[in-house]
Parts: C-alpha cells; structure tokens; sequence
C-alpha cells in the first residue's frame, strides 16, 4: 500500500506542476507578448491583473516542483535498479540524451521548451547518487543559496566599478514578439533552432535559474532517499510546519524586496538584490504547494482531485509537449493567431478548459494503455525494446482511482 500511495502523490505533484505550467503558458500566449488588437468583455485593465496574479501564483512555482520530482525520479530508477544488482547510471545518461533529443525537437516549435535544459543538466545528477543524504543537503544548500549570485551582489556594493552585462543571448528578446505574431511556420523554427534557444539559454543562467534548478534536482534525491514518500505518516508534522511556515518566509522575503526596490540603491544593486529575494522566495512559495497538496492527499486519499491530477501526471511528458504544441499553433501567426483577440483574461479561461481536456483524454488512454505514448516511446528507446506492452488487455473504468490502476498494471 505504501508504494502505490508514494506513486500517487507524486504523479499528482506532477499533475499539479502541469496544471500551473498550462495556466502561464497560456497567458503569456507561449512567449508571444504582443497585445491583443481587439477586446472582448474584458478590459485591459482586467486582463493586466490577471496576468500579474497568475504570474506571482505560478511564475517559478511549477519548473520548481517539477525539478522536485525530476530529482526524486532519478533516485528511484536507480535505486530500483541498485536493488536488483544493476548499475543504472549509464542507462541513465542514455535516458537523459533520449531526452535531450526530445526537447530539442520540441523547442523548434516552442521556444520554452524546459526539458531539454533539464536533459542537459541531468547529467551532473549522476555522479551525485552515492553521496549520503547530508552531503547531498550540503551541496543542494549552497545551489538554492545562489552563492554565485550572492557573489555578484557583494560586488555590486563593494565595487563602484563593477557591472553586469549579459550578452549570450540576450539580444535576441527584442525580436520573438515580431517573428511569432507575423512569421511562417518555417521562419519560427529557424528563429527558435539558434536564437530562440540561446536566449532561453542566456536567461537560465544570467538570472539564476539554472542553480535553483539543480538544487531542487538535488533535493529530489533527498526525498528519494529519505524514503519521504513511503512513509508520509511518519512526517505528518514535518508537512505540517512547512504548510505553516512557508507562506510567512515568502511574505518576509518579498517585503524584504518592495524595501530593496524602495531603498536609495543604484538599479544594478535594487536588480541583484531584489532578483535574488524572489528565487528565494519561489522556493518558499514552492513548498507550499508540495506540502498543501500532500496534506489534501494525506487527508483525502481517494478524491477526485488528487485522482485528476495524479492521472494529468502520470503522462506529464506527453501533455506537457501536446499542450505547447497546440498552444503555439492556436496562438501564433502561422497558426490561428488567436493572439490577436484574447487577453489574459480569455487565455486564461482557454488554459483551465484545455487542462480539463487533457484530464479526461489522461483518463481515457489511461485505462486503455500503461502508458502514455511518449512516455511509452521514451521507455522503449531507452531499453530497446519496442515489445514493451503498451496496450492493457483487459479495459480498466475510466472513475478507477489511480492506486487501483497501478496495483493492476
């Protein structure tokens, strides 16, 4: 039993971080920032509150839970290997680069793609596995610490003469709103094969974003090893507190940042600062989420909810790449242009109805296959086995719950 519930919870949290990755995705129009032309119902006025609270709901909140889960994945699927007496670590390293291929390909169609950036820095998991746990806190600690960026802050108050100039990439901003809302299917490949992905790339390091990645990879295996899943009763307290006290650091943290912004300090000072407070802060806000949805989970074993999202998460891969797939073409100018009369407002509505799609299609090919067709295509490639069963022989309902599913599979 406490196998199956581990793997509920945890599909559910992926479920969660798609859901939140679906609901920004879609109001940022999948990276095309262009104002709509028309209005309806809505005013901009609207439709600019809107898109500032899902931004300070779900900006660096999804990626992070996710990155969670990226980390206690890899634990399990080595440790489940250690425990049969096979080193899975160079299988590993090929899953990575099926991967990296994968959002490759995705990212010439959306430029945010995330997977290939977790592929590449997946790989510095490996050689991590045999630390013991307060190792590996050690070394998770000083990455969401962001010592290199407190390193550059130091310099920015010490130093009159320093400065910060991001050039890889970051040239390129300027031209993505143009290129998506005019350009031909073609012309946005070729813009995201090169320039579309040095500046995802150039953003995840000038801001950060890689080192907070890379701990919260880290802290997956922490879970992982700490068998935190298998014995969530056991923890009750501890998910408590993190419920309690989470929401205070992120009010502490981003009052501590309006006061930077407030302060007699020059931009590049105000900007260092005050971007470091709020990763911290996303972190914060990220455990509140992991752990409000492990209680609910805890409290409501068998709910609808946690049913929804565990079965959303249990293809996480494939409704990730099908959800921005569809979106660039619903959004873009070689596709329907739909950019062009829906505000955040709208797009927003279009996100929360496209996830309860994507629930019930999930639902649909869950009780008909084991899995999801690219997670399936990922396993398989992996393993070279294309014999792997994918297709259930026996039609399980479609109201099963997931801890039903899985006993079955």
């Amino acid at each position: 039993m406490k196998n199956n519930n581990r793997i509920v919870i945890v599909d559910a949290l992926r479920g969660l971080a798609l859901l939140l990755i679906v609901f920004i995705h879609y109001i940022e129009h999948f990276e095309l920032f262009a104002r709509p032309e028309v209005r309806w119902f809505f005013s901009e006025a609207t439709d600019g509150k809107v898109f500032e609270s899902i931004i300070f709901l779900v900006g660096g909140k999804a990626y992070s839970i996710f990155a969670l889960m990226f980390g206690f994945s890899f634990f399990i699927q080595l440790n489940r290997s250690e425990q049969r007496g096979v080193d899975f670590r160079g299988k590993f390293a090929w899953r990575l680069t099926i991967l990296l291929i994968m959002g490759f390909f995705h990212s010439l169609i959306y430029k945010g793609d995330i997977l290939h950036i977790y592929a590449i820095m997946g790989f510095l998991l490996i050689p991590l596995y045999s630390l013991k746990i307060k190792h590996l806190i050690i070394v998770g600690s000083l990455f969401l610490l962001q010592v290199p960026s407190i390193i550059q802050i130091i310099q920015a108050f010490t130093n009159p003469n320093y400065s910060f100039n991001p050039t890889f990439g970051w040239g390129f901003w300027g031209e993505i709103d143009t290129l998506y809302s005019t350009g031909s299917f073609w012309d946005v490949v070729k813009f995201n094969f090169w320039q579309g992905r040095t500046s995802v790339w150039g953003w995840t390091f000038y801001t950060g974003r890689y080192l907070q990645l890379f701990g919260l990879f880290i802290a997956g295996v922490v879970i992982g090893k700490s068998r935190f899943f298998e014995n969530l009763d056991q923890h009750k307290g501890l998910i408590k507190k993190v419920l309690i006290i989470s929401p205070l650091v992120v009010a502490v943290l981003l009052t501590s940042r309006k006061m930077v912004f407030g302060a007699d300090l020059s931009e590049l000072q105000k900007q260092m600062t005050g971007g470091l407070l709020h990763m911290w802060s996303n972190i914060a806000f990220t455990l509140f989420y992991v752990s409000g949805l492990i209680s609910l989970h805890m409290k409501f074993k068998s709910s609808r909810l946690i049913n929804s999202l565990a079965v959303y998460g249990k293809m996480s891969l494939s409704n990730y790449v099908f959800q921005a797939v569809f979106g660039v073409i619903f959004f873009y100018n070689f596709g329907f242009g739909m950019y062009k009369y829906m505000g955040s407002t709208w797009s927003l509505i279009m996100g929360i109805l496209f996830f309860i799609l994507q629930v019930e299609i999930s639902k649909y090919w869950i009780s008909r296959y084991y899995y999801g067709p690219l997670e399936w295509l990922w396993r398989a490639i992996t393993m070279f086995d294309f014999t792997i069963k994918l297709k259930r022989l026996e039609r399980l309902s479609m109201s099963t719950p997931l801890i039903k599913i899985n006993k079955r599979a």
